[in-house]
């Protein structure tokens, strides 16, 4: 029974992170593309191509924001890694404690992990 549990948290927490990591990468290159298109869309403008604020070429610039954007994005995107990977840990605790069945755990979550039987015991 106890191998079983491990087994089953183990799964259920490799699936959330292989999921989590793909989908989180996805962000960070969204916010990363975004900043870099904001700042060739900023320095395409006409206050930067006068002969005062002349540039030559924004490829350096867009770079340096699009570095820069991916950086935030990887900080702020460990921090909801991070809360993730806490509530699963705490659902895992949760069903350890209760003989494999989460008690104080949402529906939603029940629901999310595939326990349909547990959400309707919750449920009535």
């Amino acid at each position: 029974m106890a191998t079983d549990l491990i087994i089953s948290n183990i799964l259920r927490i490799g699936r959330v992170n292989v999921i989590g990591d793909v989908i989180l990468f996805l962000g960070k290159l969204c916010v990363s593309l975004a900043s870099a298109l904001f700042a060739f869309l900023m320095l395409d403008t006409h206050k930067y191509k006068s002969s005062h604020n002349k540039i030559t070429s924004p490829l350096f610039p867009v770079l340096a924001c699009w570095g820069l954007g991916y950086v935030v994005a990887t900080l702020f995107f460990a921090v909801v890694e991070m809360s993730i990977d806490t509530i699963i840990l705490s659902y895992c605790q949760d069903a350890d404690e209760h003989q494999g069945t989460a008690h104080y755990a949402p529906p939603l979550l029940i629901e999310t992990f595939g326990e349909q039987n547990e959400v309707q015991r919750i449920a009535q």
